[in-house]
């Protein structure tokens, strides 16, 4: 069977003549049948029976020696396939007791820094996770992918993760992500989940001023992609403290990820039909080069340009403001929304609530000091001088109402936060 490790196949490898030098020639013969008939039970699909054998096998082993990890990988093989005819024939409480045998499987041997072994390992208990995801057992598929990455925690580990989180509504963990730092050991992490213009730059930029914190910007690339939390920066800045200002809807991947480190976003929002010229705007000025409409955007006309955005662009703003709506009302995350009319209309309050929210203090006369310094760099902040209200003279009204429209998709949300 592919993947079954035999003793004699590694004697072969070695080209000893025993690899075990304080075994005697019985135990060595008993082991090699027992390993033997095991990969044979295999093969011939008798689950139950390579189970038995290579338990035997193991139990005559001790950690110290040469097979003892390769005989837990052949346990686990056996494991595996048992469960797997278990849970094809509906036998779901049995599978799970064997799943809790496998699971206390762990290599502790010659090959635990063998990172090639330990991602073979770490696979079976991934096929076992999306076994179990197949048949609805979703609190087993989220065991198997803890296992597996607590063995060797590869970019696919992630995936059936996301998913078996999701799928049972639990919390991740930051184990779940990384060993090399404790829960005591995070930095506090101030995170804008924006729209864009909606004065996050201005936000940002005051904050950092403010706290001294580091700038972070957490995705893998931006342009025309989307700003997803990128694991590898969050994982390096855990233990930093950060301000992060990013276009980024809840996914289950962002949400997940701001609970394993313990991140609490202020959800910054705006006027829908302001956002659409103040869209248009940014893309007159060159914004267009980041987009997909980037060869033909210069040669559309003006109503055109804005149609193009009313169904390409605008619909993303309301899965943006449901899905952290969502994401707030099943407690997955606590968040703070803010709009870009409150701030404008009263920037020292706002930036003080959002203060409060992270638990951090200041004078109100401190704040208006440091806004007036912010404000004074006008190359950084990208403030378009609080104007509100130019939607509704500048669309014309089946503009209006085709924006509006986009609301009927999600009934459960309250789009009053962006002037609907």
């Amino acid at each position: 069977m592919q993947g079954l490790d035999s003793i004699s196949h590694l004697i072969r490898q070695s080209g000893k003549t025993i690899d075990v030098p304080h075994m005697s020639r019985n135990l060595y013969s008993i082991l090699q049948q027992e390993v033997d008939l095991g990969g044979q039970a295999l093969e011939r699909e008798s689950a139950d029976m390579a189970v038995t054998l290579f338990q035997s096998a193991l139990q005559k082993l001790t950690v110290d020696q040469p097979f003892y990890d390769h005989l837990v990988h052949n346990l686990l093989l056996s494991y595996k396939l048992l469960i797997e005819q278990l849970l094809k024939k509906g036998d779901t409480s049995t599978a799970l007791d064997f799943l809790r045998a496998a699971l206390r499987l762990e290599i502790r041997g010659d090959m635990a820094e063998d990172s090639t072994f330990l991602h073979k390992f770490a696979g079976e208990f991934q096929s076992l996770g999306i076994a179990f995801f197949q048949n609805n057992l979703n609190e087993a598929s989220l065991l198997c992918c803890r296992k597996a990455i607590s063995v060797y925690p590869s970019p696919g580990s992630y995936i059936n993760l996301t998913n078996s989180l999701a799928a049972t509504g639990q919390r991740a963990r930051l184990s779940d992500f990384t060993t090399e730092i404790t829960p005591e050991q995070l930095g506090r992490h101030l995170f804008i989940a924006c729209v864009p213009k909606s004065a996050s730059t201005f936000l940002k930029n005051l904050l950092l001023n403010m706290t001294g914190y580091r700038d972070l910007f957490t995705v893998y690339a931006a342009g025309q992609s989307e700003h997803e939390i990128y694991l590898p920066t969050l994982r390096e800045s855990a233990h930093l403290d950060t301000v992060t200002q990013q276009h980024c809807r809840a996914s289950d991947a962002n949400v997940h990820l701001m609970q394993a480190f313990r991140i609490r976003p202020v959800v910054l929002v705006r006027n829908i039909f302001d956002s659409v010229m103040s869209l248009l705007d940014f893309y007159n000025k060159g914004a267009f080069q980041t987009s997909y409409f980037r060869a033909d955007w210069p040669h559309l006309d003006e109503e055109t340009k804005i149609d193009l955005l009313i169904e390409n662009v605008i619909p993303w703003y309301f899965q943006f403001v449901a899905s952290w709506d969502l994401a707030e009302k099943q407690k997955r995350l606590e968040v703070h929304w803010l709009s870009y009319e409150d701030l404008i209309a009263d920037k020292p309050s706002s930036v003080l609530k959002v203060l409060e929210f992270y638990g951090l203090g200041a004078s109100r006369r401190g704040v208006e000091q440091r806004i007036g310094e912010i404000e004074s760099e006008e190359r950084k902040i990208r403030f378009n001088k609080g104007v509100t209200g130019r939607g509704l003279s500048g669309l014309q009204n089946r503009q209006k109402e085709q924006v509006s429209r986009l609301a009927r998709y999600y009934p459960s949300t309250d789009f009053g936060r962006i002037g609907l």
